[in-house]
């Protein structure tokens, strides 16, 4: 598959201690990446830089022209006055949604994720809820790419389902910083681990987590 995202050289330190160094990265269309490693090596970073929303200290970041991409960060924050329609409203404005496919997004989306109940308040959410209305406010944008920051956090058991569920049968990629190696398990189709103990400051496998685990001992 052609790489949508090509990330090449990039490097970010935080004071005087470097959280990677010269790390090239690809994204092609339908990966479906995890990205783990030890805290502190930099792996919400690196996915921050790939959204844009971080700037390398050096190295360059090239997306494919028209490609739509979408970030969930770890912690889902809303506005107090929110309620789950505004808050879809909001996401599906933000990423310039025609006003003709709007409507059937919202109610394909929420209804897979079983937000029946629009005007609910998302301050009466449970954790849960509001992780799964954060993860629909990327989906309706219609993504190219959905990036994942610990997507899993605070989702029961049903709700992890419903999350590998869509990325599996999804046309996008995705690129999700998780340690729930269950996850991994049943949705990567690769995995990179950012770590300075190895030679190029990060192991990049094709497979699952099992896959990973064997190409790291052998490593």
């Amino acid at each position: 598959m052609a790489p949508i995202v090509s990330a090449q050289g990039l490097s970010k330190r935080y004071g005087s201690a470097p959280l990677f160094e010269d790390i090239s990265f690809t994204v092609s269309e339908g990966a479906r990446i995890g990205l783990i490693g030890p805290n502190g090596s930099g792996k919400s970073t690196l996915l921050e830089i790939l959204h844009g929303r971080v700037k390398p200290d050096s190295g360059t970041v090239a997306i494919r022209k028209r490609t739509r991409l979408s970030c969930v960060a770890q912690i889902s924050e809303f506005a107090p006055d929110e309620t789950i329609q505004s808050a879809i409203e909001g996401a599906l404005e933000r990423a310039a949604v025609p006003e003709g496919e709007r409507l059937s997004r919202i109610a394909e989306t929420l209804g897979r994720a079983n937000l029946a109940d629009f005007d609910t308040p998302t301050a009466a959410l449970s954790g849960g809820w509001r992780k799964r209305l954060a993860i629909c406010q990327g989906l309706v944008q219609g993504p190219d790419i959905l990036l994942l920051d610990e997507p899993t956090n605070h989702l029961d058991f049903a709700g992890i389902e419903w999350l590998e569920m869509v990325l599996r049968n999804a046309a996008f990629a995705c690129v999700a910083v998780s340690h729930d190696r269950y996850f991994l398990e049943n949705v990567a189709t690769e995995v990179v681990e950012l770590n300075q103990v190895y030679t190029e400051g990060f192991l990049r496998v094709q497979g699952n987590y099992s896959t990973f685990l064997e190409a790291k001992e052998e490593y």
